[in-house]
């Protein structure tokens, strides 16, 4: 269970509703004019067409579940109170990063609009987010044919009570740096479109809420 799954190119559609949405705006209630909604759409589409969305994950086998934290062959890893409580009978804790690349973040980062910067800041977040979604579908789809199914729910270092120190793992673990990923001081990851997460992974036959 603990060889690397790669993806080199993970088939992601377009989120139009979720960059308008998070863009502030409601699709159902938000009045834009034409010639806006079109340079909206064309730019959003060409932000797209930059990302290049890849992935890997790995499946780590439980041997003890604590109240912070799971052993497993590379020994105590402190996950939280607030993911290990969805902990309960997992038999192997899911380990996943993506990224969409650094094109779109350095067209953000070289362009002299603000609200474009604004747009591509979220078609690469919510592209981000449509990969590892797309990823945990995969890993989901593989593991049900095993008896195994993925828990709805993922965590991501420095979430909640999830140290953010547990980057330094998963970039280790995952072979991040094959990604183009680079980890700094303060553990956050190069290009920033690019997120980890953590999963539980129990028996078909345990009862998830």
């Amino acid at each position: 269970m603990q060889d690397i799954r790669r993806f080199e190119r993970l088939s992601i559609e377009f989120p139009e509703k979720e960059i308008f949405l998070r863009l502030g705006g409601n699709c159902f209630k938000t009045a834009v004019d034409e010639d806006t909604r079109i340079r909206y759409n064309g730019l959003s589409r060409k932000l797209f067409a930059l990302c290049e969305p890849q992935g890997r994950f790995i499946t780590l086998p439980i041997s003890e579940i604590h109240e912070n934290g799971v052993e497993t062959a590379d020994g105590f890893l402190e996950l939280g109170t607030q993911f290990c409580r969805r902990a309960a009978n997992a038999a192997a804790l899911w380990c996943g990063a993506v990224t969409i690349g650094k094109s779109l973040t350095d067209w953000r980062d070289n362009s002299s609009s603000i609200a474009d910067s604004a747009i591509a800041d979220a078609v690469g977040s919510e592209c981000a987010d449509a990969a590892m979604d797309t990823l945990c579908k995969i890993s989901g789809t593989g593991l049900l044919r095993t008896g195994l199914i993925m828990d709805t729910r993922r965590f991501s270092p420095g979430y909640g009570d999830m140290p953010l120190a547990l980057q330094q793992f998963l970039y280790r673990k995952l072979e991040m740096s094959q990604m183009g990923i680079t980890l700094d001081q303060n553990n956050f990851l190069l290009p920033e479109k690019s997120v980890t997460a953590f999963a539980f992974i129990h028996s078909t036959q345990e009862n998830q809420s």
